[in-house]
């Protein structure tokens, strides 16, 4: 069968959870595509939805809307969508340890989650079903067809899957909701992929917070700061949530840990700080500086004299930020210098 007289079916189906869908083959330009349209009885909304926010989303960790089109099927004629194929797994529950794999993993779901929000998009439906890891084992979130736009989101029924859906949602009148539902999600995610047996309390109706001690011990290895910030999701209160971008930017950080490298040349000397050399004091005679590596930043520990951190009085404890000027003594008797960090990048 050949769709649009583009796409050439590969007789293999499958059912989403409101769409049916054909791996097909694009002949135009020799890859494999995925089609999906919706199974009789479905909003015609929901295709369409899915639609709207896909074609606003540019993202690496979500899948690509390529194509609009129509396909026949048994004689009847349905909208459907083209997606990007992805040659991967679906995540599982229970399909991971409390290691540097899940940390990556959960990473870029949030990177994922993170673009959706700044699209102005709500996905509606996080959880691991909807979620892949490719060949080349990058994350891909799917299946926006409950998707809403960020502005004057509301319901009026009680849809989704139900443990993941945030407390909020099981009101029994209109309901407005916004993008931390998809952090709820998120952390019922972050819980599910570590083990099939959630804490009972999110299993209530509406679910409440499992409490500190149920849920850390299933983060047994995980960095504390890490499991508080995914703990605090789960919170009953929407307003106490992360955003998720807060989320990536805290998991990017330990991912990174030990990896960065930052370099200062002071009086033709170059002294580096990194995992190795954790520690360089920098003296200018009209003032010096200690600073020191954790791992995660670059911390003032000693300050004498008149030194400044982009025009501001350096203090001991101030995280000396990525690239900057330090400035040693004041007036005319200046001396300037730049401390600059690599950064390295989280993978994939």
């Amino acid at each position: 069968m050949l769709i649009a007289n583009r796409y050439k079916s590969l007789n293999t189906s499958g059912r989403g959870g409101m769409g049916e869908v054909l791996l097909c083959k694009d002949i135009h330009l020799e890859r494999q595509v995925v089609l999906k349209y919706l199974q009789p009885g479905v909003e015609a909304r929901r295709l369409l939805d899915e639609q709207k926010s896909l074609a606003k989303l540019r993202s690496k960790h979500v899948v690509q809307l390529y194509d609009v089109v129509d396909v026949q099927i048994y004689g009847i004629q349905y909208p459907a969508i083209v997606l990007e194929f992805i040659d991967g797994e679906t995540l599982k529950a229970g399909g991971f340890s409390p290691n540097q794999e899940y940390l990556n993993v959960i990473w870029q779901i949030s990177c994922g989650l993170t673009d959706i929000h700044s699209g102005g998009i709500i996905h509606r439906d996080i959880k691991p079903e909807n979620i892949k890891i490719d060949s080349e084992g990058v994350v891909k979130i799917l299946d926006f067809g409950l998707s809403r736009n960020n502005t004057n989101a509301e319901t009026r029924s009680i849809i989704g899957t139900p443990i993941f859906m945030a407390p909020e949602l099981w009101g029994d009148q209109t309901i407005a909701f916004d993008s931390t539902i998809d952090v709820y999600a998120f952390g019922v995610t972050c819980l599910a992929l570590l083990t099939p047996n959630a804490p009972p309390s999110l299993r209530d109706r509406p679910p409440n917070q499992p409490s500190i001690g149920e849920f850390s011990a299933l983060f047994a290895g995980i960095p504390g700061e890490i499991s508080g910030v995914v703990y605090s999701c789960l919170s009953a209160n929407s307003a106490d949530r992360p955003t998720m971008r807060e989320i990536q930017d805290l998991l990017a950080k330990q991912l990174l840990k030990n990896k960065h490298r930052a370099t200062v040349v002071l009086n033709g000397v170059v002294h580096t700080l990194d995992s190795k050399n954790r520690k360089i004091a920098l003296n200018a005679n009209v003032g010096s500086l200690t600073i020191e590596y954790d791992g995660l930043d670059f911390n003032v520990t000693s300050v004498s004299g008149d030194v400044y951190i982009n025009n501001t009085s350096a203090t001991s404890g101030r995280v000396v930020p990525g690239c900057c000027v330090l400035t040693f003594g004041n007036g005319g008797n200046r001396n300037f210098v730049t401390f600059d960090v690599s950064n390295p990048e989280v993978m994939p």
